[in-house]
């Protein structure tokens, strides 16, 4: 067994098509709403990390006429986020490929930057962040939104759901995430050079029987991404991953089941 680090970024969840299922469900709405009262129309607005697109497009509908922009790491998403917008008749945005550690704009192109779950991926999150405040204007705004691993409610809690719980987090440092990256969100903002920045959490959480069986739902999709990993380093056997997603189920099924987990949204402000 080893527990040596890749050399480069690994996302773990790349070409895990029942994992992006679940991504295209998310919308500005929900996952944006903390974000959406800084934004007015006629903005300029990128959205680094942007997926299936499906939290772009509404990104789009609130700063119309204003253009929006979505990138992403993966040219599979970004194709299925044209796919969407399309289909939705959204024309004042667009999708390209594109690296957080090196956005291809130039400085000062947008009034705000959002990003969703990206830092939670990456190693080095103040050097994305600072390609962030490079692309922003004078008085621009980028808002952040990463979980908090560290604020996780999942009860009734067997061996072998810590076990699962462990493992994940085992990966996610394997591949130099910080699993508390949310609660770091204003210190980080200030390193990149932003001036101001203000936190705050909302909770998401499943405690009725639909509830239980949708996120059991998402929680194995995830969990068979970064299992993936788990299983070339040899920390786990096939035997192991199967019996812990059979007990997701099992536990999704029972009265007295519960999950509740921690995001931390950050709205940091780009010096005049």
């Amino acid at each position: 067994m080893t527990d040596q680090r890749p050399d480069k970024e690994v996302y773990s969840q790349r070409d895990n098509p029942a994992y992006e299922v679940w991504m295209a469900t998310r919308t500005a709405a929900q996952q944006a709403a903390f974000f959406l009262p800084h934004l007015r129309p006629g903005m300029q607005l990128l959205d680094v990390g942007c997926g299936p697109g499906t939290i772009t497009v509404g990104l789009a509908k609130a700063v119309a006429p204003g253009d929006v922009v979505g990138t992403d790491l993966q040219p599979t998403q970004v194709e299925q986020a044209r796919a969407v917008a399309a289909e939705r008749g959204i024309v004042n945005v667009r999708f390209e490929v594109g690296d957080a550690y090196r956005l291809p704009f130039p400085d000062r192109s947008f009034d705000a930057v959002f990003a969703h779950a990206v830092l939670m991926h990456l190693r080095e999150p103040v050097r994305a962040l600072a390609e962030m405040w490079r692309v922003l204007r004078p008085g621009g705004i980028v808002g952040l939104r990463d979980p908090d691993l560290g604020g996780e409610i999942f009860t009734p809690a067997t061996p072998l759901q810590e076990e699962r719980r462990a493992l994940g987090r085992r990966v996610g440092q394997h591949n130099g995430r910080d699993p508390l990256v949310g609660r770091h969100h204003r210190r980080l903002l200030l390193e990149a050079g932003f001036v101001r920045a203000e936190a705050r959490a909302s909770v998401e959480s499943a405690g009725s029987l639909e509830e239980t069986l949708r996120s059991a739902a998402v929680l194995k999709d995830r969990f068979r991404g970064m299992a993936r990993t788990a299983l070339i380093e040899e920390w786990v056997t096939q035997a192991t991953v199967d019996a812990m997603a059979a007990e997701l189920d099992a536990w999704a099924e029972r009265p007295d089941a519960f999950l509740a987990s921690t995001w931390c949204e950050t709205i940091g402000w780009k010096g005049d």
